[in-house]
């Protein structure tokens, strides 16, 4: 099956929807969720806001189907040299979410 995205030009379009969404507001929380979508075998990405006494927001960012785990920590591990955002890990294995939270501390 052909991938409709390539590793090394969806970590570039990941930060430039990231960089099109935020605005570095005070007392504004951001962060990014990572969910697992088991039926695809694939992840999606959502960029969050939440400012102070409001109601977060959540922006998908991202859909890769089709995509195995050590790609996603290869694009992961470039989105996170340009932002230093908190990850949020959804639907994973527990291994895998011990695995993530070591090597993006």
């Amino acid at each position: 099956m052909d991938k409709a995205w390539n590793k090394e030009t969806e970590s570039e379009r990941i930060c430039e929807r990231i960089k099109r969404c935020f605005t570095n507001r005070w007392r504004t929380g951001y962060w990014v969720s990572v969910v697992y979508y088991e039926p695809e075998h694939g992840y999606n990405l959502f960029f969050n806001i939440q400012p102070r006494n409001a109601y977060s927001r959540s922006i998908p960012i991202a859909r890769l189907a089709d995509c195995e785990y050590s790609e996603l920590l290869d694009i992961i591990t470039e989105v996170r040299q340009t932002y230093h955002f908190t990850l949020n890990y959804l639907n994973f294995p527990d291994d895998q979410v011990r695995e993530m939270r070591r090597k993006f501390r």
